[in-house]
């Protein structure tokens, strides 16, 4: 009933994350239903985004320059890092106005049936950021999931090597099976705070 394109185009809004079939096909109705200039508008950002979005050479978060307004500002302390999973995490955190240090992004968690290249790739970056020995303190900042055990496991391995790092991981103020992303700034804050 819809032509190859319509279907073309719905299948590529299935692959976002969180989005099922019936999501997927809302996006795409919505879309078709937006009055030209809006359509344009959307068109022209998406063409510069692609074209221009680069990834932090520091961090991985994206940016339109080399740098991140994270990692280019001079008030941030690059003594401190913390690794998060995902964008979305720094996004959240920074939200607290608490944390004062840098990023640095896995591009998300070691999963048995999942691509690990991206993360592992992101782990030698990291291995050479830190025998730089400008910082002081690594905050490991994932989830308290079990999906995330692996993860911090595999990290704590190899933070173990550098004996001048203090690590520390965020207080469990962040609930068991919470996801950073969707916590409120207050238990962030708490969280931070209380680090160990």
């Amino acid at each position: 009933m819809l032509p190859p394109l319509f279907k073309k185009i719905i299948n590529f809004f299935n692959r976002f994350p969180e989005i099922g079939p019936r999501q997927a096909l809302r996006l795409f109705f919505w879309l078709v239903k937006q009055p030209e200039e809006n359509k344009k508008e959307f068109l022209e950002s998406l063409k510069v985004l692609i074209e221009n979005v680069k990834f932090c050479k520091y961090c991985f978060f994206p940016s339109l320059e080399e740098v991140c307004s994270i990692c280019s500002n001079p008030k941030r302390n690059e003594e401190i890092l913390m690794i998060v999973a995902r964008e979305t995490d720094v996004l959240t955190l920074e939200t607290t106005k608490i944390f004062k240090g840098k990023y640095f992004i896995l591009g998300g968690l070691i999963l048995p049936f999942e691509e690990k290249s991206l993360i592992k790739e992101r782990i030698k970056f990291l291995e050479t950021r830190l025998k730089e020995n400008k910082i002081k303190e690594v905050i490991i900042g994932l989830p308290f999931t079990r999906e995330a055990e692996p993860t911090i496991k595999f990290l704590e391995n190899i933070l173990k090597k550098y004996s001048k790092i203090k690590i520390t991981k965020l207080a469990k103020g962040i609930p068991a099976g919470g996801e950073i992303e969707f916590t409120d700034p207050e238990t962030l804050k708490s969280a931070l705070e209380q680090r160990k």
